[in-house]
């Protein structure tokens, strides 16, 4: 017996590699348990004397909360209401900084007390080397690259597979389509609280004035503390400046590269497209070396919803939308969620990373908050990424990519080649929860285009309402991964619309008249067009349907001599993919007069669990008779089949039909 492939009941994870040309990134890993810090947070009750604080001797307020903290106190700064904090004299274990903690919450007058928790970029950014475009000349993309817009000539557009969506191929926001009915407004604002933006070009025009809350200078990195400018001078580390056992960091770039997802500029005939073409993007700057501190972090998300911050100007363009690609180990504490309740009922929404520990999202902040939009990341097909936080605190799910095995999986966008300081734009491939992030809070800036005097709750409701299902065979569902996968199209209001139909030129197109119109062939002998099926498969329509691969060592091939319409000439055929093998080994592909047109991999990461429509361009055969030929190669272990069925024409790469069926198997064969 020959076993014809394996339908995964459930899709393992997979370990992350790091290739050798990736610079490694120890933040992610530091998101494992809180970092120690060297700040307490402490809300007073409405009728304590917080003027004392500013008195350090022995009679002074500070110096009964030392006494009562057992350590030397120092003041800080107020936040807001009768919220303010307090320094100790080191950085000390989390652990320990939670007991001092405690026993400062025990005064009289002291409502709370809780650590000033060191958050840091969710990102796991494992970036590839810089993107140009003639990096994608010469090599064949093993998945079929979507059809960009006419009317959008940013060359690494076609790299941006988390825009577009082609069931089975790219689970992007489907974005393009988004594009014809709303493509921003500049009444928007969009914060991004983060490490900052450089002046990349393909960011120019695109800010409105922020600013830096980094009040520590080692974290700064810029030799002073708060000022005006939100730009990022680099976040890089030498070996066990973030702690003992810490290696030496290059800088991350990370505002910059999730601000152009949410805004790179677009039709500009430079590098990548961002998801909203007019939205007004401000820089707030929390995060440096090693991370941020929340209160600086809080501060600059209250300054960004135009609410008041002691000792900082107001801000002159409140922000609609806020993103928050960051976090760190432990629930949402209260002076946070104070701030984002403050925050969502002065009608901002607040979009947040669910985090990368690849564990439940309840236990990191802020994605445990509420009142905030936490968001998980999927692969490529549309699977939750191996380092993506779950659980019932998310609200949706989002592209965050997958660089292994293929970096070109991750997510592109904005970025500088500098090590330390900035040197040279760039674009490159990130991936994280932090890219999923951006994705959310773009998409919600359309919405506020579209429908301006939407609530917070409303633009939620929105996002979940229109996202769509999750794909066959993937590890999300909605009890871990939100309602869905946003889509932009849909959440503009946007609904699907068959493509025009085309006369079908196929001969015997959806094999019930078994192998009249086709020539099959298979290297180890076996009938590849066939009504024999395996109990719970069934044809896409009709009986029957084309089996290629399922064997080792198998090259399986149907063909048939066809006329491409002159005006409708998308291939368009339903497959369904079965694989147990890793990627890179068994591939399939569609041919046109012996040159490969696209071709992907059948893996287990690419199971469909159900039949998935595909469509090719083949606008540079229209009008001419071809041999189109479908063409599977496996390889000596674990095979991997791929069934195809109901091969037609239709006039644009539009897909009218979401994948059906639901996750069977395995199937087998016998020999006799």
């Amino acid at each position: 017996m020959r076993k014809k492939g394996l339908f995964l009941l459930i899709v393992s994870l997979i370990a992350l590699f790091i290739a050798a040309t990736y610079r490694e990134e120890a933040r992610a890993v530091a998101l494992d348990g809180p970092l120690p810090t060297d700040q307490i947070i402490i809300r007073f009750s409405e009728s304590a004397d917080v003027t004392a604080l500013l008195v350090p001797d022995v009679n002074g307020r500070l110096a009964t909360l030392s006494e009562t903290a057992g350590v030397t106190l120092a003041y800080v700064r107020p936040m807001f209401e009768t919220v303010h904090v307090v320094k100790l004299p080191e950085r000390l274990d989390y652990a320990e900084v939670e007991d001092i903690s405690a026993n400062l919450s025990s005064l009289e007058d002291v409502v709370y007390a809780e650590p000033d928790r060191i958050l840091q970029i969710v990102d796991d950014p494992q970036p590839s080397s810089p993107v140009t475009p003639w990096d994608l000349d010469g090599s064949v993309n093993i998945y079929l690259p979507f059809i960009a817009r006419p009317s959008v000539n940013d060359p690494l557009l076609v790299q941006q597979w988390h825009y577009d969506y082609v069931p089975g191929s790219s689970e992007g926001i489907n974005l393009l389509n988004a594009w014809d009915i709303n493509q921003g407004s500049s009444n928007v604002v969009v914060a991004v609280v983060d490490t900052g933006i450089l002046n990349h070009a393909d960011l120019a025009g695109r800010t409105v004035p922020g600013y830096d809350f980094i009040h520590d200078s080692f974290v700064g990195n810029d030799g002073n503390g708060r000022d005006a400018n939100p730009a990022d001078p680099g976040d890089w580390t030498a070996a066990n400046e973030c702690g003992s056992g810490y290696p030496a960091q290059d800088s991350s770039w990370h505002g910059t590269h999730v601000a152009g997802t949410i805004g790179a500029a677009n039709n500009n005939a430079l590098g990548v497209s961002g998801i909203d073409w007019n939205a007004r993007i401000l820089p707030v700057r929390a995060l440096g070396k090693c991370g941020g501190y929340t209160s600086d972090i809080l501060d600059g998300v209250r300054w960004a919803a135009g609410l008041s911050v002691s000792g900082v100007p107001n801000n002159a363009n409140p922000a609609d939308v806020i993103n928050l690609s960051l976090g760190g180990a432990g629930s949402c504490d209260s002076t946070e969620q104070a701030v984002y309740t403050a925050v969502y009922n002065a009608g901002v929404t607040v979009v947040v990373a669910a985090g990368n520990s690849n564990a439940n999202a309840a236990g990191y902040s802020p994605a445990s908050c509420n009142n905030v939009i936490t968001v998980a990341a999927t692969d490529r097909t549309g699977g939750r990424a191996s380092y993506s936080n779950y659980g019932s605190v998310v609200e949706v799910s989002a592209p965050g990519g997958e660089t292994w095995p293929t970096e070109s999986n991750g997510v592109l966008s904005t970025l500088n080649t500098g090590t330390k300081g900035p040197v040279a734009d760039a674009y490159v491939y990130y991936q994280g929860t932090s890219m999923a992030s951006p994705h959310v809070a773009g998409v919600a800036a359309l919405i506020l285009a579209e429908y301006p005097a939407y609530t917070p709750a409303q633009v939620l409701s929105r996002l979940q309402s229109t996202a769509r299902p999750f794909p066959g065979g993937s590890d999300c569902n909605t009890s871990i991964c939100g309602t869905g996968i946003i889509d932009a199209f849909k959440a503009l209001g946007g609904t699907i619309v068959t493509p025009p139909p085309v006369d079908n030129p196929f001969t015997n197109a959806g094999f019930e008249s078994g192998t009249i119109g086709w020539t099959e062939s298979s290297s180890n002998g076996w009938d590849l067009i066939t009504s024999i099926l395996p109990v719970g498969l069934t044809a896409h329509g009709g009986s029957w349907l084309a089996w290629l691969g399922g064997d080792d060592n198998e090259t399986s091939t149907i063909q048939q001599q066809v006329p491409v319409p002159a005006s409708g000439s998308y291939l368009a055929y339903y497959h369904w993919i079965d694989s147990a093998d890793s990627c890179g080994f068994d591939v399939a592909s569609v041919r046109v007069n012996g040159a490969t047109v696209a071709q992907y991999d059948l893996c287990s990461s690419q199971n469909t669990g159900g039949w998935v429509k595909k469509v090719v361009n083949l606008g540079s055969y229209a009008g001419q008779s071809v041999t189109l030929q479908i063409r599977v190669v496996t390889n000596g272990s674990l095979p991997s089949s791929l069934f195809v069925d109901d091969f037609s024409f239709q006039s644009s790469a539009e897909i009218d039909e979401i994948p059906v069926g639901s996750v069977i198997g395995p199937f087998s064969k016998t020999t006799d």
